[in-house]
């Protein structure tokens, strides 16, 4: 609902947030500018009032944290609901992947058309757009509470042959649910666009494993599959193994050795892990530079983890 009244405004946000307010915050209206939809504004769209806490942060492999100013955190003043509200953020970059050159650009549209097409999979976050009346893509999405998956495996106190058998099955079921939703998105004809294990969040109070942030397309049609691969060899190595730590440690790699994607990332884990199941470590290796039988479906890819998988089960 929108509170027309600003003294009704104000005393509806001054409940939710749990402190007082000098005035009435501001009403912003047309999204245009994202960086006049700051902290302390409140967006009024599609009939309905959201209060602005701040902008979201994105922050990897120990680099700090960075703002996202057009990504904000917020809170529906109709329902007391924490929601994330995306605005229309345009860039576009070339970059080199392994062997293959990609351009990147960001679509809210076809984040919206993933949004729609995801509705009610709880595989996926969840959402929908709404436009400014310059007609500019909103989306509100629902806040899911917990840890990114790099969080989640990084914060595991074991050594890896103790994680590889008390945690690793788990997090490698839960990932073929992962890869069997985003086999159901590519049936659809649509992409992710970024898969990355800091795009899938695990969920505090159900530890079901979520797929967030859809707004990249690229031009490289298998991205998605290839990307997949480097998610997997991060959670089965229990981080990120490089080429140069390996060799230091007295493992001896070829080139072969390495994910096709990121060549300084070590895809033969069994060379550094010698008790990672040979199943599981022959999945990985479809994503290193040696390989000869790439993995071409989500649907392929999913049945591999599978059978992979079960090899860490022990032997009733």
């Amino acid at each position: 609902m929108i509170y027309e009244h600003e003294a009704e405004l104000k005393d509806r946000v001054e409940s939710l947030i749990w402190r007082r307010l000098r005035e009435c915050p501001r009403v912003v209206v047309d999204t245009s500018d994202y960086l006049a939809v700051a902290a302390g504004t409140v967006l009024r769209v599609d009939g309905n009032d959201y209060y602005i806490l701040t902008e979201a942060t994105e922050g990897r492999f120990g680099i700090s944290e960075q703002p996202k100013y057009w990504v904000k955190h917020a809170i529906d003043l109709t329902t007391g609901a924490r929601k994330v509200i995306k605005l229309v953020f345009h860039e576009q970059f070339t970059t080199r992947v392994g062997l293959f050159k990609v351009h990147c650009r960001r679509s809210p549209d076809k984040e919206s058309a993933v949004l729609e097409a995801v509705e009610g999979d709880p595989a996926f976050m969840q959402g929908v757009t709404v436009r400014d009346p310059a007609g500019n893509n909103i989306r509100i999405i629902d806040l899911i509470r917990g840890k990114t998956l790099f969080n989640h495996i990084a914060e595991l106190q074991l050594s890896h042959e103790a994680y590889t058998v008390q945690a690793l099955p788990d997090i490698l079921a839960r990932l073929v649910g992962c890869t069997e939703a985003m086999a159901s998105l590519h049936d659809r004809g649509l992409t992710h666009g970024d898969i990355r294990n800091d795009h899938i969040l695990v969920e505090s109070d159900t530890g079901r494993y979520r797929w967030i942030d859809f707004d990249y397309t690229i031009n490289y049609s298998d991205f998605d599959i290839w990307s997949m691969g480097n998610v997997l060899t991060y959670a089965v190595s229990k981080g990120i193994i490089t080429c140069r730590s390996a060799i230091r440690a007295g493992v001896e790699l070829s080139e072969d050795d390495a994910l096709l994607f990121y060549g300084y990332r070590v895809a033969n884990v069994r060379k550094v892990h010698p008790h990672v199941p040979r199943e599981l470590n022959d999945l990985l290796m479809r994503f290193s530079h040696g390989s000869t039988d790439f993995v071409s479906s989500f649907d392929e890819l999913a049945e591999g983890l599978r059978v992979a998988a079960a090899a860490l089960r022990p032997a009733s």
